[in-house]
């Protein structure tokens, strides 16, 4: 499988990565914002990067043309959350919901169902690093060409390998079997750009009017 940090940004330009990460810090305060908002100084350009981006499942707009939706975090509902300092983060899948936590070391308690049984799952997140369980994580390996549907669809967190192996044929399929410590480490890698820009805010979370890409 390719390093989880291509996976969000395999074959964007810089212009589209400054703009999923302001994306990022918008979506994190709740804002739905116009990708001419998010690099004011490329307004057109900007505009055709999210469109890109769109339609290879790496964000999501509203009607609109707000972005509602980039690098995980989203403001649609979904089965999948954490919760940090009070606030619920909905992400698109259960891998977002442990490796965004795990990138920004946050306390958090990640929470999703298991698509086996419907059982809610919670796990506790503590600077980062989940408590330990029997729960494991399904990482599809095939080629992502829509994130949101050849990744995010089944990038799902089970009760146990069991209840994985019920509905997934992990001998012929293609992706791996994580604990939860295995996929904070790849949430790692995977939200490494974030955490750049929003490193030194540990505990507190990025905060609009604190960090703010928008205005680098």
């Amino acid at each position: 499988m390719p390093g989880m940090s291509r996976l969000l940004d395999d074959g964007l330009s810089d212009l589209a990565l400054e703009i999923a990460t302001a994306g990022f810090v918008a979506l994190w305060d709740g804002r739905a914002v116009r990708p001419e908002e998010l690099a004011p100084r490329h307004p057109r350009r900007a505009r055709r990067e999210m469109a890109e981006m769109v339609k290879r499942g790496r964000a999501e707009v509203d009607d609109g043309d707000r972005v509602v939706g980039v690098h995980g975090l989203t403001l649609r509902p979904t089965r999948h959350c954490f919760v940090h300092a009070g606030r619920s983060h909905r992400t698109w899948c259960a891998f977002d919901a442990i490796g965004i936590p795990a990138a920004l070391a946050l306390d958090a308690e990640a929470q999703t169902t298991c698509p086996s049984c419907d059982r809610a799952l919670h796990i506790a997140i503590r600077g980062g690093q989940p408590e330990g369980s029997d729960n494991v994580l399904w990482l599809p390996s095939a080629t992502v060409r829509h994130l949101m549907v050849d990744f995010c669809a089944t990038a799902d967190l089970y009760c146990g390998r069991d209840h994985l192996e019920q509905r997934i044929d992990t001998a012929r399929a293609e992706g791996e079997v994580l604990d939860l410590s295995s996929a904070a480490l790849l949430g790692r890698e995977g939200w490494v750009d974030v955490a750049g820009y929003l490193g030194g805010f540990v505990g507190g979370g990025p905060t609009w009017g604190r960090v703010n890409p928008m205005r680098m």
